[in-house]
C-alpha cells in the first residue's frame, strides 16, 4: 500500500483524533500506530532553510559580482585557479559539513552549482572558446543534474529543469541550430531522479512540461522535412492524440492527477488550433468528446468546451449584434458553471478534480 502524503498539522489532527478513539476503547494502540504508519508528512521548508538558501544565493552572487568587477585586472592563470578552487572549496566543505550541519551542507552545494555555472561562461570569455549560447546551459545542466542526484533535491532539479528548457528552447529559437539531440538523453535521467524523489507534484508537472515542450519543438523540427504541405495540421493532429494518450495512461498514483490535466490540456489546445485547419467535423465531434467526458465527471473537459466556445464566441462578433452575442455568451457560462457546480457536489473525478 502507497503512503498517503499529508501536511505535518494533518498528521498531528490525525493522531489527535485517533488518541481519542483509543482512549474511547474503539480502536486498540496498535490499531492506531497501523493506521498513523498508512500516512507519509511531507517535508517541509523550515525558518532554517529558507535562511539559508537565500544566504547561498547572496554569497554566489557576491562571489561572482567580486571576480567580475576585478576580472580585469587578474590574470588567467590565477582567474582559473580561482574559479577552481571556489568550486571546489564549497563543494568539500558541503560534503564534510552534510552530517553534523546537513542545511547549511546543502546551501554550499547550491553555491556551487552557480559557481559552477559562472565558471563556464567566464572561462569560454577567458580563453575565447568559440560555443553557442545553448551550449553553455546544457553544460550547466548536467552539472546540475549530477549534484540533483547526489543530493536528491528538489530545489536543484527544478533549477536543472529551468537550464535545459533554455538550452532546448534557445538552439531552435535563438541560434537556430538543429534539434538539441541532447534532451532526449537528459529527460530519461530527470524522470529517474523524480521517481526516486517519489515524485514531487510541482517537479513532476515541471519535468512533465519540459517533456512536452521537447515533444512540441520535435514535430515542427522534422514533420516539414518529411512531409510536404499540411505540416501544421499533422503536428496538431499528433500533438491532439499524444494529449488524449497521456490524459489516459496509467502511471504511478502520485502522477494520475498531473498526467490527466496535462493531457486534457494538451489536446484541449491542440483541438481549439485545429478548428481552423479542419472545419465542421472535426470541431462538431470533438464537442460531442467533451461532453461524454463532462457526463463521465471530467472538470476539466468543462474548462475546455468553455474555451472551444469562447474561440467562435470571438469569430461571432463579425455577424452578430453585440448584445446577442453578450447573450450567447452569458448563458452558455452559466450553464456550464452549473455543470462545473453539479460535478463538485457529486465530488467530480477523484483524479482531475
Amino acid at each position: 500500500m502507497v503512503k498517503k502524503e499529508i501536511t505535518k498539522k494533518q498528521f498531528e489532527f490525525l493522531e489527535q483524533e485517533f488518541t481519542y478513539l483509543q482512549n474511547g476503547g474503539t480502536i486498540s494502540e496498535e490499531e492506531k500506530k497501523k493506521m498513523l504508519a498508512s500516512y507519509h508528512v511531507k517535508a517541509s521548508l523550515s525558518f532554517v532553510s529558507i535562511l539559508l538558501a537565500i544566504g547561498a544565493v547572496l554569497l554566489g552572487l557576491g562571489v561572482l559580482t567580486f571576480v567580475a568587477s576585478n576580472w580585469m585586472y587578474i590574470s588567467k592563470g590565477v582567474k582559473f585557479l580561482l574559479i577552481i578552487a571556489c568550486l571546489i572549496g564549497v563543494n568539500v566543505a558541503g560534503v564534510r559539513w552534510e552530517t553534523r550541519f546537513p542545511k547549511t551542507s546543502r546551501s554550499l552545494h547550491y553555491v556551487g552549482i552557480l559557481i559552477f555555472g559562472a565558471g563556464i561562461f567566464l572561462v569560454e570569455q577567458m580563453f575565447n572558446i568559440s560555443i553557442n549560447f545553448n551550449s553553455s546551459f546544457l553544460l550547466w545542466g548536467i552539472g546540475a543534474i549530477c549534484i540533483g542526484y547526489y543530493l536528491k533535491d528538489t530545489i536543484v532539479l527544478l533549477f536543472t529543469s529551468f537550464l535545459l528548457f533554455v538550452y532546448l528552447n534557445g538552439s531552435i529559437f535563438l541560434d537556430e541550430t538543429s534539434y538539441p539531440l541532447a534532451i532526449i538523453i537528459l529527460l530519461p535521467a530527470l524522470y529517474f531522479l523524480v521517481k526516486q524523489l517519489n515524485y514531487p507534484r510541482f517537479l513532476s508537472f515541471i519535468v512533465n512540461g519540459l517533456t512536452i515542450n521537447a515533444l512540441i519543438l520535435f514535430l515542427m523540427e522534422f514533420v516539414p522535412k518529411l512531409v510536404e504541405g499540411n505540416g501544421d495540421t499533422i503536428i496538431l493532429s499528433i500533438l491532439f492524440i499524444v494529449g488524449i494518450l497521456i490524459a489516459y495512461i496509467r502511471v504511478p498514483v502520485k502522477l494520475q492527477r498531473i498526467t490527466h490535466i496535462q493531457g486534457h490540456l494538451l489536446h484541449g489546445i491542440a483541438a481549439i488550433f485545429l478548428t481552423y485547419e479542419l472545419v465542421i467535423w472535426f470541431p462538431l465531434a470533438y464537442f460531442l468528446f467533451l461532453l461524454y467526458l463532462i457526463q463521465k465527471g471530467s472538470l476539466t473537459s468543462i474548462v475546455i468546451i468553455c474555451a472551444l466556445i469562447f474561440r467562435y464566441y470571438i469569430d461571432s462578433f463579425e455577424f452578430l449584434p453585440k448584445s446577442l452575442t453578450f447573450i450567447i455568451g452569458g448563458l452558455l457560462l452559466l450553464v456550464f458553471g452549473f455543470f462545473f457546480e453539479k460535478q463538485r457536489q457529486k465530488g467530480g473525478e477523484s483524479i482531475e478534480s
